[in-house]
């Protein structure tokens, strides 16, 4: 067969489509290939989805999935036994509430777990086929949204170590009614999704994510999840999710506020696990000015696959900073998703001021071993009003890790308020002649760190360093009492 001109111009330019895209997802014979396995969701919702009847004031669905392996080495899928992975399913929402925007999560599923890998080309053009008890070389292989929502096949969440992909089976209690296990959502959270284009719409994403032992031993886990956008529709009981857009591989739900809204700070956050052994949670922050000097801060934590969890949360004010309206928003387990069956804590945290910071926590990991701490898959909320303008940068924000090992805390930079005020370089809550000494010092050092440039650093473009050119303005602040 012969090409015409135009005809053969096409071809290349598939051809070449087809290439950038396999450079892109890393399939085989490309240098984004993975070493080892790498299980990544390659399709949220292949098929319709799910939507099943109300009970209990929750609604309930599920979604198709289609897994696709990146790496260079088959991933195990043996049904008999714990050598397969486990699938999950999240539903966030975003809002506009009251001036800002919120993004939450909405519920969690039970875990579908796998049993048989076939060998398609969802994501790669070549497969290395196998007899179903690995996923091949650059093979996909699909679970339709009924497989993934069959309750007796899914399993608890807590027997998951997400950070080593390994797992137990356990005995589980019984369940009844048609959202049991699924992923469900209070209807009283459920309202009817009215657009796609404006930030300001209300707008929900499901995210899907597979862990596997040999894909995290490949040091391969931190791109197991990806997201899809959903419409949502109905009223009182009768409820209808549907997928729109295009799923965003390897991308975890979380980064669906920032994909949306560009005004988000976001930032990752590699945690210290047993056994020298990393995971990652990730945090998203936003400011809002609400007017007449206030402005409200959001933020939310998502624990991707971190085994120890996150147990406290905590973001730098100002001394004299006024603290309004502090709120906190969790995710409920459900069906006895915890050890013996027994679901996990679900009390709130309280959110506290004092010490320079707003603070949340929740009990000690001495204290309860199945306090409310963040587990994987998860992503809670917190917010609070402040008279406070955002610091022009980004601030350091704490989080504590719940379980013990090594370290207690890890750190991000991501919006917060102007944690100190102007001119207070020794940190008292006033600009005085206490002041004057250390000043001059960091004068002559330039400055180090971000609470010694944040007091310092006084010229309005905030060039990064303390110099003379700040004397004016610290001159300025001493017969004030302070910059602001």
């Amino acid at each position: 067969m012969s090409f015409t001109g135009p005809q053969r111009l096409l071809a290349v330019l598939c051809v070449l489509a087809a290439a950038i895209d396999a450079r892109a997802s890393g399939c085989p014979g490309t240098p984004q290939q993975s070493p080892g396995p790498d299980v990544i969701v390659g399709v949220v919702s292949q098929d319709a989805i799910s939507n099943y009847g109300s009970d209990g004031g929750y609604e309930a669905f599920s979604v198709g999935t289609t897994s696709c392996n990146l790496g260079n080495q088959p991933l195990s899928w043996q049904s008999s036994g714990v050598n397969h992975p486990v699938i999950s399913q999240n539903l966030f929402r975003m809002k506009q509430v009251n001036g800002s925007r919120r993004f939450e999560q909405l519920g969690y599923s039970w875990l579908k777990h796998g049993f048989f890998a076939l060998s398609q080309n969802a994501c790669c053009s070549t497969c290395n086929g196998t007899d179903g008890s690995t996923l091949g070389v650059g093979c996909s292989d699909p679970y339709t949204s009924s497989r993934n929502g069959g309750q007796s096949s899914l399993g608890p969440k807590w027997a998951v170590n997400a950070t080593t992909g390994q797992h137990t089976h356990v005995s589980s209690p019984g369940f009844s009614g048609s959202v049991a296990r699924r992923l469900r959502v209070a209807i009283s959270d459920l309202e009817v999704s009215n657009g796609s284009g404006d930030v300001n719409a209300t707008r929900y994403f499901v995210e899907c994510q597979y862990i596997a032992a040999d894909d995290a031993a490949s040091g391969n886990k931190n791109n197991n999840a990806s997201y899809r956008p959903l419409s949502v529709s109905g009223s009182g009981s009768a409820w209808s999710f549907t997928a729109i857009g295009s799923t965003q591989r390897e991308q975890a739900g979380i980064r669906a506020w920032k994909d949306t809204d560009p005004t988000v700070s976001e930032a990752d956050v590699v945690t210290a696990e047993d056994g020298g052994m990393s995971a990652l949670v990730i945090l998203a922050a936003q400011a809002t000015d609400l007017g007449g000097g206030m402005w409200h801060y959001e933020y939310a934590v998502q624990n991707l696959n971190s085994d120890r969890g996150i147990g406290g949360f905590w973001v730098p004010v100002r001394p004299d900073a006024v603290i309004s309206n502090i709120g906190f928003r969790d995710v409920d387990y459900h069906d006895g998703d915890g050890p013996g069956g027994v679901n996990y804590d679900g009390t709130d945290w309280p959110g506290t001021t004092g010490n320079a910071r707003v603070s949340w926590s929740t009990t000690d990991f001495g204290t309860n071993q199945n306090a409310n701490a963040i587990r994987w898959g998860m992503m809670y909320n917190f917010r609070f009003d402040a008279n406070v303008a955002p610091w022009p940068g980004k601030g350091t924000v704490n989080l504590a890790y719940f379980k013990p090992g090594v370290g207690t805390e890890a750190t991000a930079q991501v919006i917060t308020p102007d944690p100190c005020i102007r001119g207070d370089v020794n940190l008292d809550g006033f600009v005085d002649g206490l002041d004057i000494e250390l000043f001059v010092e960091r004068l002559i050092s330039g400055g180090s760190s971000f609470q010694e440039l944040c007091a310092g650093d006084l010229e309005m473009t905030r060039d990064g360093i303390i110099n003379v050119d700040d004397m004016p303005n610290f001159a300025d602040c001493l017969l004030t009492g302070g910059c602001g």
